[in-house]
């Protein structure tokens, strides 16, 4: 089930936190930034996974637990970073979001982390994706999911 609502994705409810981040450990702008400013270990374990694996971590989904028990997804969707092209890989992307499905949709026994916040908009703003590519992905994948996207107002 997918809803969307009009909020601070930062003050969401849902178990999991996800945000779009490229492969060069810079979170400069955006939501990325905001996270940064707030979770300080969130970036610095971003930043050192960059480091060591760079653009090998294009696809995947870095898990990280913060002091107040979120969970932010870091979801590597984009090899680098700037606005002179589209940097949002929907290939990757994608992968990403199964990746988020396959973590909370997990068996029972193993079941703590259930709901997924989206920022609305996720890899169209500062990194050119097309969202209405992007929502018809959301939709696809994770359509059976606990999932709020977070419109910023």
């Amino acid at each position: 089930m997918i809803k969307t609502v009009d909020g601070n994705i930062l003050e969401a409810s849902e178990d999991i936190i996800c945000h779009q981040v490229n492969c060069k450990g810079v979170m400069g702008a955006g939501l990325a930034k905001q996270i940064k400013s707030k979770y300080p270990n969130v970036y610095n374990d971003y930043k050192q996974l960059c480091r060591e694996q760079g653009d090998d971590l294009l696809s995947s989904v870095q898990l990280i637990t913060t002091k107040d028990g979120k969970t932010i997804a870091n979801l590597f969707a984009q090899a680098g970073y700037g606005r002179t092209r589209q940097q949002t890989d929907y290939d990757a992307l994608r992968s990403c979001f199964q990746h988020l499905k396959d973590t909370v949709t997990q068996s029972p026994e193993e079941k703590n982390q259930t709901s997924i916040a989206i920022p609305y908009g996720i890899g169209c703003g500062l990194a050119g994706g097309d969202w209405t590519i992007v929502e018809e992905m959301i939709e696809e994948v994770l359509g059976d999911c606990e999932v709020t996207v977070y419109r910023f107002k």
